[in-house]
């Protein structure tokens, strides 16, 4: 038993790594987070504590290592003998508790499985244990800042606020300071290795800057106070820091730990300076009150004994005692400047100014300076702010105590004004703060601010320094640019001897003429304009302040324009700065400032263009380091404006060509679009500033920036030129090729140069959808430019393990880190983009996406770089760019596959990809989906796996062990195996549904590309399919949404997007199970050929289990589709999918939006406001109002209105658009237009769809198996309209009817995208049905669990629906694809689920489905052609009509219910004129013709369809299309239903006379030119592939027989049959010879052998056929004259055959019982064919034909789809005839047969008759002329088969009623045996042939049992008494023999 010892709870931490990154990602304005809040409140302890927790070792943690475990409160550790080796050596080092020491090493190792001792451990983790310890110290820093918010009075938590407060009232200042006393006095352990010692050195002064951090926190923000006694004690450790006399200082042995010794004192500096509390001194100056009233800790003797301390300090020995000093000294000046001084006399003795006099002399502010400077102050992470508001507020205290001088030479004014901008610039909270007048703090600021400002313009540059930096943000953008608009006067420098009025006063002074102002020509002050003297110069000059009103955003604009030399002006310089932070920020301030100089006027001058100023001083630049400065502001300043207003800003951007394009024309080459076919260059300039800038400037906005942003503007607003091309190419090949290996004077802005290019080629490739020229040009340089792709290679070809370095090494800045970083993520934005951006574009594999897979890639592969990234877990928006380009890297390499070299894996070894795998299931073990978009793309990247690289996929999975048993959902820290990993998510199927149905959608997705690719994944799934109750996840969560929908309150969420989100899975649910079933079908058909026709038991098992899972429960699909059918899930699912979520409506109502919009809109351009809209879209709306004033409506509008009396000119046409707003104002709130002429221009708007170039495809949305769908991109749009600047000017009250537009838009695509998913999910369903449809024995089990009453309400269901689609189609507008695509799966589904429920389908149900399908019809006929193809949806309505009306065939009204017979007959005669409408296109053709047929067909008289027909069918052009070639498929239906039109007298008449015979006659000739006349008995399988008409040739004669018979007695009868013998006998004998030709009988010799080979094929429809041959014949022979007149010679060979083939049908049965071989063979072909052969028998006769036709009516062997449901299946060859099994389509094949011979039989019946007839006429028998007719044996067989067929069925049947169709074969074999008696008759008494010995005595033992067999039957009487009238006439006296009569 193992050994356990137990140690203190206290030792043991949860890693405070993982509880930094929740605290960071934590929003601030966010609720604190249940789990979160527990986690704090549990490291309570630590958070107060800090590292003093991490404790140092002792001999009881030593002695508990020994043990096998080691318990630490309710923890365990079971210890490891190699770890714990490890961990002595760390706690040996580090000084540091055994058993931390220990759980240190077990984290640091846990997830590497290389060799310890080989990695060299123990610096990794030390470096393990600091980055613990600081992490534990940024907890609580970042609980304090998140603190902050609360006070604030945003949302966040307020449990934050409480946990604080509770780490106050413990004691955690106090603590903080005994932490920090401890650090700064640490020494170097003895026992550390030396080679260690920087690191401790280093991470013990990062320890000391965060303790700061949070000391300073602690009192910034009031939490506690600091008392002068605890001022004192900080003083004093302040004096051991900066005089060296603690172990501090001894530290500096490195760069880094010399920074962070400067970052300490500075930190405790400000501690020091904000705890004297200035603010509140302050305030108490401002309120007056006095000393012993304020809130002050200090005492008058804590100040007294401070003194002492302070006095005792030299800031000439101590340079950091200098600002502590000045600090001290502002401090005392500010509590003597409080009232009631007498009250602290002794301050008086104090000498404050000496302070300040000591601090000045040592250059103390220049200290604060450098502060600002220092790396301090850009640590993101620190209380930045709080740092700049000390700062703020001890200058604020400095200047109000003492006098600053303002001039020009007092370099301590310049000092503090730097100062003051340093401070101030980038921190908006304390810009804000400043122009607050309520803030006392910045008042003395405030105060200098306003002194400066009384010297413009005489002193400008100090002035506009300090605006510029309190511009931050918009409120202050806003503020700065109205204290300069609004300036009450201006200060010149004057002469007082000139043109100057001297007043009573002589610091007034008033012009006498106009004077001009010096340096801005054209502004002169007015005469008689009076001035107050600021200050005298000298005697003859002086500085005047003048009471004229003037902008200051004029002057300063006005001095830059008229600079000559901007390079060298400093002032130019600031007030671009200026300009640049003012229209950064502020948009309203960007738009004023492009206006304000419109309205100037001065001398020689009108107006000032702010756009021209700007383009013109770029343009005239130099290249040097101040020119490279200026253009980086001047750029950025254009690039704001272009937002602001593109159309104004573009033209002057243009005309001047501030980067000197130069365009080297072709002139043989120039566009017709405006863009010229030549090379675009810019001059070197350009180039050349943007070195100088990166080499020599450190501004914030590098000009490469810059550049890239204009670049950027250009592209987002549509503009298409030269210009923008010469910058686009310049940009990739120069910027992007070559910035990298640029000099940089500050290393990290490479980075920010490095993001804002690739931002630039993600803007230039989405552009490429709406710019034709550009996009070709952009297409081309990223496709095939390798300069181009060896600069992203080189960013994003990198590994984890190099990356992880980066953190480690003293070399890079965490600012350039990140900045690689985000390189990357964009990098690999970009890769997925390419995907997408080559397709349909360039010919051939771009060399990019050879590049991407190659090899041979520099630095390292592609693939390798982008699956190691995959595992850079620190930074996971990289994990989603790696698994997103990997995605589109597998389908690239799959397209490329042909052109590649290396193995199946993408080049990767064994390792990587092992690594790989471990990374994906460390992405799928995150218990909760914090990270959704990861787990989303990487799904999506498994499935594009399984999808293209099959291969790659199975290495992934590792499913060599496939074959041992995986417990899922377990999952260990190692050795898992990715399915592990993914049965968790299986088992959260229901859950994830509910709250992340978008991660679900990507899982399911995933598993249907297994299913799709099952053959090479059948392993995996097998595996998959053993998990927990798998298919029951799946069910649950369809019956889980089936009754959300059924219970609206219990739905989850209104979203649309989450609807559609459930909606796909859902999909993809049902199409998994379908993939499943025909998957168990696949592999059951499988087994059976390869174990031949012999089923063995473990097959049938197999089929009978195969939906059993491991513990024996059915929940396979079909199982499942049992189960809804019983619980009426099946049912739910049809009522919520058959729905449309389309709303035309709601479509409607965006475009009438859109135009509302359009029309606004226009009356602005019209005076030439184009706002922020973009340059393409005013071009569009331009477009649209020419187009509308060009319309004849708005033409006739304009007469009218002219006649009424209304002006002409531009307020017209305005009056016409403002009235047209107004009608469709009243369209949009449901109100229609009555105005003809307005609603025509409210139709042409709509058809216009202005905004269809917005419309994209969405796939961030959709399954990866969905297709694609086109939504509004509102994104570009709303960009396009530049709407979030409306506010401003005079565009703010069109943002109303934008928003609205917007709005809408935004519903259509909920609409849309919702409408899209539930089609998929109705898709879905339909397919499954048909699937289980396949096997007819499970099918009947499913079906039979369904309910009637549910059955009928899917009906009304899925009719109800499908007409709320059809109504939302209106004839006046084109048909929308949407609603098409959901009619035709809502007819779809009904077709399906008609086939699905059999027979079950009840009247009321088909008569419903009638009436819908026939009103959708109508509808649909009704529309106007439209671009959209109806033709899909037509057919498949057509086709549910037809099954439908068989359906009702079926199930015909019960006998008696004449309502419902008539309402069926009333609901099929409104049918037939709605599909003589469907007739005449040839796609309709077949399916309208085949349902008019099966409906006249179920009328018992033709008088209630025939007149219908006659109106509404064009019956003769029907006639002529039975030669049109386009119709040849359709000729079989046609003739079909001429055979129902014939059987009417008028139907046969209006064939006769509208020329059928003769149509019928070319289309025979025409037909045997192309081979496709009749197939009969010939190879049917294989001709049946050419989809040609197999039986034109029988139904045509059938035709003719039936007119014939319809006219029999017409006059014109005998010149019609006349004409059929001659036309359609004598011409087509050798098609009737063949029609009766008799299967060839093999020798008896070798039969066995050559049987197989000589056996002739024949088909159902061959046979048919024949019957209709021998119809046609058997109607000719009735006219004996006319057939004898024609025939002649041919009458004898007809006879021949007929009597041969009679005789092969007569020997066939006994033939086939002794060979055993059969003599037919009879393949299905047809659809329907096979659909019998499903089917059992409906016979059962083991006699006959019906026991020979299974051996030859089997399946051809050739033929593979063989349905799961057909296991019993005989080969054809196979020698046991017994064996073949009764089918429904060997009876159809047997009834056939025997039909042929009741034609023959009746055929030798007329020539018999005939002859007899002529005999008798002439009195004896001409034995020579007379008929050959067949021999007595033929006929005995032939009745031997009919009374033992007949004898069978009757006595089989005896106890009940016969069937129709047995009692059909009944009486058609009792004819057949009463014509063979009386041929028989015939033949004994012309030819006086007796029956044979025995014929008698064995035809009366059959007789007799026939005749007792039918006694009971009596639906057989008149068939039985009319062959016991014959048999008495044959065999005279047997019947009375027998006691028959």
């Amino acid at each position: 038993m193992a050994t356990t010892n137990s140690v203190n709870a206290s030792l043991w931490w949860d890693p405070f790594t993982d509880l930094l990154t929740e605290l960071e990602n934590l929003s601030t304005f966010s609720q604190l987070p249940i789990s979160l809040a527990n986690k704090l409140k549990e490291n309570h302890s630590w958070l107060l504590d800090s590292v003093s927790l991490f404790k140092p070792p002792n001999q009881k943690s030593r002695e508990a290592l020994d043990s096998q475990q080691v318990q630490i409160g309710s923890r365990h550790l079971t210890i490891q003998p190699k770890l714990k080796e490890l961990a002595m050596k760390i706690s040996s080092s580090l000084c540091l508790d055994e058993v931390q020491s220990y759980i240190l090493v077990e984290r640091s190792c846990e997830h590497d499985t290389s060799d310890l001792v080989a990695l060299e451990p123990l610096h990794s983790v030390i470096v393990q244990y600091y980055i613990e310890r600081q992490c534990l110290l940024k907890c609580t820093r970042q609980i304090l800042m998140l603190s902050l918010y609360v006070e604030d009075g945003s949302k966040a938590d307020r449990t934050v606020k409480e946990l604080v407060l509770k780490l106050i009232s413990d004691g955690l200042e106090s603590r903080l300071l005994s932490v920090i006393e401890t650090l700064l006095s640490a020494t170097y352990p003895e026992s550390m290795d030396v080679d260690i010692f920087t690191l401790w050195a280093e991470e013990m002064l990062i320890e000391d800057n965060l303790v700061l951090d949070i000391i300073f926190l602690v009192y910034y923000e009031s939490f506690c106070t600091c008392d002068g006694k605890q001022w004192k004690n900080l003083c004093l450790l302040y004096e051991r820091m900066i005089s060296g006399s603690c172990n501090f200082g001894k530290l500096a042995i490195s760069t880094e730990a010399v920074q962070s010794i400067y970052h300490a004192k500075v930190q405790l500096l400000l501690i020091l300076i904000e705890t004297l509390y200035l603010e509140n001194l302050l305030q108490m100056i401002h309120d007056e009150i006095p000393f012993r009233q304020g809130n002050i800790s200090f005492a008058m003797s804590d100040i007294q004994e401070v003194d002492a301390i302070i006095s005792s300090f030299d800031a000439f020995e101590m340079k950091e005692a200098g600002p502590l000093i000045l600090t001290w000294a502002v401090f005392l000046c500010l509590i003597s400047s409080l009232p009631e001084k007498q009250e602290h006399n002794v301050l008086m003795e104090i000498d404050h100014v000496g302070y300040v006099r000591q601090a000045f002399g040592a250059a103390s502010l220049n200290y604060f300076e450098e502060i600002l400077h220092s790396n301090l102050l850009k640590d993101l992470e620190g209380p930045i702010a709080g740092y700049r508001s000390v700062l703020r507020t001890f200058v604020s205290a400095f200047i109000a105590s003492y006098e600053i001088s303002l001039q020009l030479e007092d370099n301590n004014l310049k000092l503090i004004l730097n100062i003051l901008g340093e401070i101030y610039r980038g921190e908006e909270s304390l810009c804000v703060q400043f122009w607050d007048r309520d803030s006392f703090i910045d008042g003395p600021i405030r105060c200098l601010l306003y002194n400066l400002e009384s010297e413009f313009p005489f002193r400008t540059v100090e002035l506009i320094s300090l605006l510029s930096a309190l511009s931050e943000g918009a409120w202050p953008a806003e503020c700065v640019y109205r204290f300069l608009d609004k300036s009450v006067g201006l200060s010149t420098l004057v002469e007082l001897r000139g043109n100057l009025g001297i007043d009573n006063n002589p610091s007034f002074v008033e012009t006498q003429l106009p004077l001009c102002v010096p340096g801005l020509e054209g502004l002169q002050i007015p005469r008689n304009t009076r001035g107050h003297v600021l200050k005298v110069i000298d005697d003859n000059s002086a500085l005047v302040r003048w009471e004229y009103t003037q902008s200051g955003v004029l002057v300063l604009l006005l001095r830059v324009a008229q600079e000559m030399y901007p390079d060298g002006s400093e002032e130019v310089l600031v007030t671009l700065d200026l300009f640049s932070r003012l229209v950064t920020f502020n948009k309203d301030v960007c738009y004023s400032l492009m206006s304000i100089g419109d309205a100037f006027h001065g001398k020689e001058i009108t107006g000032l263009n702010m756009a021209e100023i700007i383009c013109t001083l770029i343009k005239n630049l130099s290249p040097n380091c101040s020119g490279a400065l200026m253009m980086s502001m001047a750029v950025n300043i254009l690039a704001m404006m272009l937002k602001c207003s593109p159309s104004h800003v573009t033209p002057t951007v243009l005309k001047t060509n501030i980067f000197d394009v130069a365009l080297r024309m072709n002139p043989f080459n120039s566009g017709s679009d405006g863009l010229s076919s030549g090379s675009w260059l810019l001059s070197g300039r350009l180039a050349k500033l943007l070195l100088i800038d990166c080499e020599h400037n450190d501004s914030s906005c590098p000009l490469a920036v810059s550049v890239m942003e204009f670049t950027i503007q250009l592209l987002e607003k549509g503009i298409e030129n030269d210009f923008l091309l010469a910058l686009v190419i310049f940009s990739i090949q120069y910027v992007l090729v070559n910035h990298e290996y640029w000099k940089y004077k500050v290393r990290h802005f490479r980075w920010k140069v490095t993001l804002k290019v690739l931002e630039f080629v993600k803007t230039c490739i989405l552009s490429t959808s709406h710019s034709r020229k550009i996009g070709e040009i952009v297409r081309d340089l990223l496709l095939c430019d390798s300069s181009v792709h060896n600069a992203l290679f080189r960013i994003v070809c990198i590994t984890t393990p190099t990356l992880e370095k980066l953190y480690v090494s003293r070399q890079y800045e965490p600012t350039e880190i990140e900045g690689l970083q985000l390189a990357i993520c964009s990098v690999l934005d970009i890769f997925s983009i390419l995907s997408d951006f080559s397709k349909d574009t360039l010919p051939g594999y771009p060399v990019f996406h050879q590049a991407v897979l190659s090899s041979a890639t520099k630095p390292i592969p592609v693939v390798t770089a982008i699956i190691s990234l995959i595992s850079f877990f620190r930074n996971p928006k990289i994990q989603v760019g790696a698994v997103t380009a990997l995605s589109m890297l597998l389908l690239t390499a799959d397209d490329l596959q042909p052109y590649m070299s290396g193995n199946a894996c993408l080049g990767l070894d064994d390792k990587q990809i092992a690594d790989y795998r471990n990374s994906l299931i460390m992405i799928f073990s995150e218990q909760s989906p914090s990270n959704e978009d990861l787990i989303v793309n990487t799904f999506k990247m498994l499935a594009s796996a399984a999808y293209y690289q099959p291969a790659f996929f199975v290495a992934i999975v590792d499913s060599k062990d496939s074959t041992t048993e995986v417990s899922f959902g377990s999952l260990g820290p190692k050795g898992e195996n990715l399915l592990d990993a993914l049965g968790v998510y299986i088992k959260k199927f229901p859950e994830m549904i509910k709250s992340h149905p978008k991660i679900l959608l990507n899982v399911l997705d995933f598993l249907m590309s297994l299913w799709q690719g099952a053959s090479q994944f059948i392993n995996i799934l097998e595996r998959l399919k053993k998990s927990e109750n798998f298919w029951g996840q799946l069910s649950t969560c369809i019956s889980l949404i089936s009754s959300m929908e059924d219970n609206p309150s219990g739905t989850l969420s209104t979203d649309s997007l989450i609807s559609s989100y459930r909606y796909q899975c859902q999909a993809d649910i049902l199409q998994i199970m379908s993939l499943e079933m025909f998957l168990q079908k696949k592999v059951l058909h499988s087994e059976f050929v390869r174990k031949g026709s012999e089923l063995s038991k473990d097959i049938l098992a197999k089929a009978s289990n195969s939906e059993k899972t491991e513990d024996g429960s059915h929940s396979g699909p079909r199982n499942i589709l049992s189960t809804w059918c019983k619980s009426s899930v099946l049912s739910k699912l049809i009522k919520l999918y058959a729905s449309c979520e389309y709303d035309n409506d709601k479509y409607l109502k965006g475009q009438v939006s859109a135009a509302l919009f359009s029309i606004q809109v226009m009356e602005k351009l019209r005076n030439g406001q184009t706002g922020s809209l973009s340059v393409s879209l005013v071009e569009k709306l331009s477009v649209l109002e020419k187009k509308l004033h060009d319309l004849p409506a708005f033409s006739e509008l304009v007469t009218q209105y002219r006649q009424q009396g209304y002006s002409e000119g531009k307020e017209l046409k305005s009056l016409i658009l403002s009235d047209l707003y107004y009608h469709m104002q009243g369209e949009y709130e449901g109100r229609n237009i009555e105005h003809k002429l307005f609603k025509e221009l409210l139709q042409f708007l709509l058809e216009s769809r202005f905004l269809e170039s917005y419309q994209n495809k969405d796939a961030g949305n959709l399954s990866i198996h969905a297709e694609d769908i086109f939504l509004f991109d509102c994104t570009r749009l709303e960009r396009d309209l530049g709407i979030d600047l409306w506010d401003i000017l005079e565009w703010k009250g069109l943002k109303t009817v934008a928003e609205r537009m917007l709005a809408d838009m935004k519903d259509v695509n909920s609409m849309l995208l919702l409408s899209n998913c539930k089609l998929l999910a109705l898709k879905a369903l339909a397919t499954m049905l048909p699937v289980c449809d396949e096997d007819v024995t499970r099918k009947a089990t499913v079906v039979g669990e369904l309910p009637e009453q549910l059955i009928s309400s899917c009906f009304q269901h899925i009719c109800q629906s499908l007409h709320e689609a059809t109504d939302s189609l209106f004839p006046s507008s084109d048909a929308c694809k949407d609603v098409l695509d959901f009619l035709a799966a809502q007819a779809e589904l009904l077709l399906h689920f008609i086939r699905f429920v059999q027979r079950r389908v009840s009247l009321p149900s088909c008569v419903l489905v009638i009436k819908t399908i026939g009103s959708s019809l109508k509808a649909l006929k009704d529309l106007k052609p439209s671009s959209v193809d109806v033709k899909p949806t037509l057919k498949l309505l057509l086709t549910v009509l037809l099954f439908s009306v068989q359906s009702t065939s079926m199930n015909p009204p019960a006998v008696g219910s004449v309502n419902k017979e008539s309402e069926v007959s009333d609901v099929y005669l409104r049918l037939i004129p709605i599909l003589c409408n469907f007739i005449e296109p040839v796609e309709y053709c077949t399916l309208s013709v085949a349902t008019i047929d099966l409906l006249l067909k179920v009328f018992s008289t033709p008088t209630t369809w025939f007149p219908i027909i006659q109106k509404h069918l064009q019956v003769q052009n029907i006639v002529k299309r039975l030669h049109d070639k386009n119709y040849l498929p359709a000729v079989p239906v046609i003739l079909k239903f001429l055979l129902t039109f014939a059987r009417v007298r008028g139907g046969a008449e209006m064939l006769v006379n509208i020329g059928f015979f003769s149509s019928l006659r070319i289309l025979f000739e025409g037909s045997l030119d192309c081979g496709t006349l009749s197939l009969a008995n010939g190879n049917e399988s294989e001709k049946a592939e050419k989809e040609k008409p197999q039986h034109i040739w029988g139904l045509g004669l059938a035709v003719v027989s039936m007119i014939i018979y319809s006219l029999r007695d017409s006059s014109s009868s005998s010149d019609m049959v006349d004409y059929v013998i001659s036309c359609f006998i004598l011409e087509k004998l050798d098609l009737v010879s063949y029609s009766l030709n008799t299967p060839n009988f093999p020798p008896d010799i070798d039969r066995k052998k050559r049987a197989r080979a000589q056996r002739k094929q024949t088909s159902l429809t061959a046979l048919k056929e024949t019957q209709h041959t021998l119809m046609l014949i058997c109607m000719l022979a009735k006219h004996p004259n006319l057939w004898i007149k024609n025939m002649k010679e041919m009458d004898s060979q007809l006879r021949e055959r007929s009597i041969h083939l009679l005789a092969f049908i007569s020997r066939g049965p006994h033939l086939g019982e002794n060979s055993r071989v059969t003599p037919l063979l009879c393949h299905p072909i047809l659809k329907e064919e096979f659909e019998w052969y499903k089917k059992p028998s409906f016979i059962n006769s083991r006699s006959g034909w019906f026991s020979l036709s299974p051996a030859g009516c089997g399946l051809d062997p050739r033929f593979s789809a063989l349905s799961s449901s057909a296991l019993v299946v005989k080969d054809p060859s196979a020698e046991n005839i017994d064996s073949s099994p009764q089918t429904c389509f060997s009876d159809m094949a047997a009834i056939d047969v025997y039909k042929i011979a009741f034609y023959l039989l009746n055929f030798l019946c007329l020539q018999a008759d005939a002859a007899a007839k002529r005999a008798e006429e002439v009195g004896f028998v001409d034995v020579a002329n007379f008929p050959d007719l067949p021999m007595p044996d033929i006929l005995h067989g032939l009745q031997d088969q009919g009374i033992a067929v007949v004898s069978e069925l009757c006595e089989a049947n005896k106890l009940k009623q016969l069937t129709p169709e047995i009692k059909g074969v009944c009486i058609l074999l009792l004819q057949i045996t009463e014509k063979c008696l009386y041929l028989e008759f015939c033949v004994s008494q012309v030819c006086g042939i007796r029956p044979v010995m025995g014929r008698i005595e064995d035809f009366s033992k059959e007789v007799k049992l026939l005749f007792r067999a039918t006694k009971e039957h009596v639906s057989l009487e008149e068939s039985v008494k009319s062959l016991k009238q014959i048999t008495s006439y044959v065999y005279p006296g047997l019947l009375q023999t027998e006691g028959c009569l």
